[in-house]
């Protein structure tokens, strides 16, 4: 129920970036900032973004639902271990180090 909503969302959220991103690149074209050459370059990357993140969800929905319910948890559990792992820690103010 709530995944379609959200896959709704996130492809109308997608196109909105990548409709600004083309208008940017017209306007850069137009006023000379960005050289015709490049510009295939910048719809290329734009259009190959998009594709990339359209799929992203529907990927990661259809793995994380086909995964047994302990899996899950472990997966979660990495997860915050990886965090807890890369957050830098904190040192005291009174001590040296030789």
């Amino acid at each position: 129920m709530y995944g379609s909503n959200f896959t709704q969302e996130w492809v109308l959220l997608t196109g909105s970036v990548a409709m600004i991103a083309l208008i940017l690149t017209a306007f850069g074209l137009m006023l000379g900032i960005v050289k015709p050459v490049n510009a295939t370059k910048h719809l290329g990357a734009i259009i190959g973004i998009v594709i990339a993140l359209m799929l992203i969800p529907g990927i990661l929905a259809s793995v994380w639902s086909s995964m047994s319910l302990w899996q899950q948890i472990g997966l979660v559990a990495v997860g915050i271990a990886v965090c807890k792992w890369l957050r830098p820690r904190r040192r005291t103010r009174n001590a040296t180090y030789d």
